[in-house]
């Protein structure tokens, strides 16, 4: 993103926010709660900018929208992720609407410090999702309905064994 418009949208998000953010790297520190009350305010428009900026800011600043939330923050964190989903991806088919395919890709899973990151949000997830992409990529499963924490320690024990 130009400098320029970079400037005038952290202005604008600023204002939003009722406090300045005068860099990237300002809007990166702010808290994920902050973060995600900014996206949830601002118009759809100016999401691929947020991300943007973020993406910008260092490999962490993205993650506080995506990361490890507070329960008071998952419905924020998911209301962002839809939203952003409808305005930058093409609209998923039926058989493909599952959000680990998106936002946990299976070929960054032997990445164990990003997997990690990652926690959070698989265990929120639905085993309807979760037991398709296990089976899919790493033929682990199924796995009865509520037992998101053993196909966590499943898919962890697969790539941590050797």
């Amino acid at each position: 993103m130009p400098e320029e418009l970079a400037r005038r949208a952290l202005a604008y998000f600023g204002r939003i926010l009722g406090k300045e953010i005068p860099t990237r790297e300002a809007l990166a520190a702010l808290p994920s709660a902050e973060l995600l009350a900014l996206a949830d305010r601002l118009p759809d428009g100016f999401l691929p900018a947020l991300v943007g900026l973020l993406k910008g800011a260092g490999p962490l600043a993205f993650d506080k929208l995506l990361g490890e939330h507070e329960e008071e923050n998952r419905e924020l964190s998911e209301r962002f992720f839809e939203r952003y989903r409808a305005m930058v991806l093409e609209p998923p088919s039926e058989e493909d609407d599952n959000p680990l395919e998106m936002w946990l890709p299976h070929e960054v899973c032997h990445d164990l410090a990003f997997l990690a990151t990652r926690q959070a949000f698989f265990l929120r997830q639905e085993m309807r999702h979760i037991n398709p992409w296990l089976e899919r990529h790493f033929q682990i499963g199924p796995f009865p309905p509520a037992t998101q924490e053993e196909a966590w320690s499943a898919l962890w024990a697969r790539l941590t064994s050797g």
